[in-house]
């Protein structure tokens, strides 16, 4: 299906920002004093596309795109483009099966609680810091901020990025780490398009070449985590 997930997948760079929201202030005598602003800590991306999708084989792109408008998410993954899967890539020791496996015990605030863990050294590393976790269906990834290793618990407890913004009951949940975890995500700047004569293709029949354009954005595409429904 065309839309942002097909951006993603042919975007040539990725701009990432999750920072807290922060307000500073500066007294008559210079003295900065800094505020912080409680929020969800949404992921906001910036993408770019480059000037070699056509016209032609990108007409339900456009289609997409002016459908979602500026206000419509999607649920999407970094999985599918090799340029940028590399970089949510799962940085801990376990298999597919021991992560499988794993169920939350709790999660509040940014605590968050992982039981039937699987059977290892206590210093084997489950989670390096900066991994992604995404809890059950829901596509809202949490990061680590530490390293955390086995330990000798049934349980092993993890400090978040941001503390749970899910409103469903998430005990008893599995759980998916790295790149295949999902973002819901909308363009609220949702770029316009031109028509920029080229890219002429050969028609297989007649052999003539046909008249065709390159897609030209008017922007970056500068996608924003929705968690108005979280």
């Amino acid at each position: 299906m065309a839309g942002i997930q097909t951006i993603i997948d042919y975007s040539n760079n990725l701009q990432i920002n999750r920072r807290k929201v922060v307000g500073i202030q500066y007294t008559r005598n210079e003295i900065p004093r800094a505020s912080l602003t409680p929020t969800t800590q949404p992921w906001k991306f910036v993408l770019t596309l480059p000037t070699i999708l056509k016209y032609s084989l990108n007409r339900d792109l456009l289609e997409a795109v002016d459908t979602l408008d500026r206000y419509t998410p999607e649920i999407v993954t970094f999985n599918n483009n090799p340029k940028v899967q590399w970089i949510f890539q799962y940085q801990g020791t376990m298999s597919t099966s021991m992560i499988n496996a794993i169920t939350v015990s709790s999660f509040s605030g940014n605590q968050l609680v992982l039981g039937n863990l699987p059977v290892l050294s206590s210093n084997r590393l489950l989670f390096a810091a900066n991994d992604l976790i995404q809890i059950g269906d829901n596509p809202y990834p949490f990061t680590s901020t530490t390293d955390v290793v086995r330990g000798t618990d049934t349980t092993v407890t993890i400090t978040t990025n941001r503390p749970n913004i899910l409103s469903t009951d998430v005990i008893g949940q599995n759980i998916t780490v790295g790149a295949g975890c999902q973002f819901n995500l909308f363009c609220p700047n949702m770029p316009t398009y031109k028509l920029v004569p080229g890219g002429w293709i050969i028609d297989s029949v007649s052999g003539n070449a046909i008249n065709n354009a390159y897609l030209e954005w008017s922007d970056t595409f500068q996608l924003y985590e929705w968690v108005g429904t979280a």
